[in-house]
């Protein structure tokens, strides 16, 4: 069976931001895979969101307990 070989070019984008992700790629042209790591603002955003989330889950529990 005849293989081709073949460049494409193209852009990855953050799906949540929209920011550009070409510099976190990286290809295994042997296996036709591409890894994307996720942008840095969303990381930082969910960093924030999760330390919110403990932050108020640690607060209403130390009111429960009859904390201040």
């Amino acid at each position: 069976m005849p293989t081709f070989m073949v460049d494409v070019d193209f852009s990855v984008y953050c799906a949540k931001c929209g920011a550009g992700l070409c510099g976190n790629c990286s290809t295994d042209d042997k296996r036709m895979k591409m890894d994307v790591e996720p942008c840095d603002k969303c990381l930082e955003n969910a960093r924030d969101d999760g330390y919110s989330s403990g932050h108020d889950e640690g607060y209403q529990k130390g009111i429960e307990r009859g904390g201040n």
